[in-house]
């Protein structure tokens, strides 16, 4: 009698154990087929209006400042083609390339941002401990800077003085606007020259203290 007592108590157990198995799997399915939802809607309307991603996935900050650089960059190229000043190709260049560099890194950065929220539902659900995790750049932290708002301001007032069309701003494009191009170059140049440096002694640094902790 104990033994068959035994013996239906494990039944039970077992049938529980691959019950909660069945419900676990069906959740982690439900959760990819979630995400991958997700990610294709924050990319496909990051395609159709650039920022709209961003705002789908809750980075609004992010997306009206891809919103806010592209009108400013339209405002700009509209500026000096309706001026009438004599034309400074390096110029509008520099301006008509901001579009399809602003257009796809937002498309790259749209997808970036909900990878890592897909990464954190699982490691925060309890139950993807299984999955592996990849190390993606938090997206939030650009959300709690100052710099949404210094960028209003600037581009706030360049804006205006576009639409005002003062005589000392064609003055001094015409006369240095080619060098104000050499000089975005030159710093953008040394901008991301300094962030790969960084980047790279930052990884060796990791790579060396991984040994030390192990």
């Amino acid at each position: 009698m104990h033994s068959v007592r035994r013996t239906g108590g494990s039944e039970k157990a077992a049938k529980s154990g691959d019950t909660m198995r069945r419900k676990t799997v069906a959740e982690v399915r439900t959760r990819r087929l979630f995400s991958r939802k997700r990610k294709f809607i924050a990319g496909f309307l990051a395609a159709i209006i650039p920022g709209l991603g961003h705002i789908y996935l809750g980075l609004y900050r992010k997306g009206i400042a891809f919103i806010f650089t592209l009108l400013l960059d339209a405002s700009a190229l509209l500026y000096f083609s309706s001026i009438g000043m004599q034309i400074n190709v390096p110029l509008l260049i520099l301006l008509a390339l901001v579009i399809p560099v602003a257009y796809f890194y937002n498309v790259y950065d749209v997808l970036q941002a909900s990878d890592y929220v897909i990464y954190r539902r699982v490691r925060t659900s309890g139950q993807g401990g299984t999955e592996e995790q990849a190390p993606y750049r938090n997206p939030f932290t650009v959300e709690r800077s100052a710099f949404f708002g210094i960028m209003l301001i600037v581009g706030g007032a360049l804006m205006f003085v576009f639409y005002q069309k003062p005589r000392w701003l064609q003055f001094y494009m015409e006369h240095y606007g080619k060098l104000i191009v050499a000089g975005v170059l030159i710093a953008a140049g040394l901008w991301a020259g300094t962030r790969e440096i960084w980047i790279l002694l930052r990884q060796r640094r990791l790579e060396k203290k991984l040994p030390e902790e192990g």
